[in-house]
């Protein structure tokens, strides 16, 4: 199988990600120096995934969550704002190369892309667009606070010493219902599986009747498989079950799948060496973290900030 991380991510880049709904009167939510935030511009802004679809802000109303996604969409705006100041542009040709690598990466079209984008819910144009946000708010924060965190050997290995669980392989015993997504109705035959699997069926069986896997014959038996090895989309779906209980239907690049997890053990320690450049990253990370709310905070005190709700 080959590796590919989920589309879902595609939404983290979607800043701007446009949806129109007739039923919100538009009005001034927050002036943020020259700038201001309208409720229409906030509703763009607040489209997140929730169970495989797309919310609107009066959800966000019923959940009582719209003073903190203001807050975050004025911490975005401050950026840009900095970013004029700084004069930092993300040309047409940035993201277009942001777009091809984006497609190599994950081994699709130009067109699967697009199909994808659709399944979704996500505009074209919003997701570009969104893409060059994300790119010149890494630019403002890359002059702005990472360009000299210093890490030496003994924070490296000192963040080793106290993390060690962090360094296992876990691994999990699984067996797993596949079916591709070449297959006609692909969607309705594995929920077709799952619900013969409520309905008390034998995961061997279903597996043996439905699985597209090379493992079917063996009733979808997979062995040990290392947690770091998993495509995020099931490891994520193993993280919420316990030994001996079947996930939901998992949507990925490749298909829908049905795991089941049948024991989780905890690995071999990994010796250091192997692990120092991802510890090095790891706490570069950290660091520009905490840099980024000290660079936040600095600006939200030099700027005239106004919420009108």
């Amino acid at each position: 199988m080959r590796r590919l991380l989920s589309f879902t991510f595609i939404s983290l880049f979607l800043f701007l990600a446009g949806i129109s709904y007739a039923e919100i009167v538009d009005r001034i939510i927050a002036i943020v120096n020259d700038d201001i935030i309208t409720l229409k511009d906030l509703e763009k802004y607040i489209k997140i995934e929730k169970h495989g679809r797309y919310v609107s802000i009066n959800e966000y109303y019923r959940n009582i969550q719209l003073k903190e996604k203001i807050d975050h969409f004025i911490d975005d705006l401050l950026i840009r704002q900095q970013a004029k100041k700084f004069k930092i542009e993300v040309t047409d040709k940035d993201v277009d190369l942001i777009i091809e690598n984006i497609k190599k990466q994950h081994l699709i079209t130009d067109q699967e892309l697009r199909e994808q984008l659709k399944k979704e819910n996500i505009d074209y144009k919003d997701f570009y667009n969104g893409l060059r946000i994300n790119q010149l708010r890494n630019r403002v924060l890359s002059r702005a606070i990472a360009a000299d965190i210093l890490v030496t050997e003994d924070n490296l290995r000192d963040y080793y010493n106290k993390h060690l669980d962090e360094f296992r392989e876990d691994e999990y015993k699984l067996q797993q219902i596949f079916i591709s997504n070449k297959k006609k109705d692909a969607n309705k035959v594995a929920l077709m599986a799952y619900s013969l699997l409520q309905e008390g069926k034998a995961f061997e069986d279903v597996a043996r009747e439905f699985s597209d896997d090379p493992t079917a014959s063996l009733g979808g038996d997979l062995g040990y498989v290392k947690k770091d090895d998993l495509i995020p989309e099931l490891k994520e779906a193993l993280s919420v079950i316990i030994p001996g209980t079947y996930t939901h239907v998992i949507r990925t690049p490749y298909g829908f799948h049905i795991l089941k997890l049948l024991h989780e053990k905890k690995g071999d320690l990994i010796p250091y060496e192997q692990v120092k450049a991802r510890i090095h990253e790891r706490i570069v990370q950290i660091e520009s973290e905490k840099r980024y709310k000290e660079f936040i905070e600095k600006l939200r005190k030099s700027s005239y900030i106004e919420v009108k709700i």
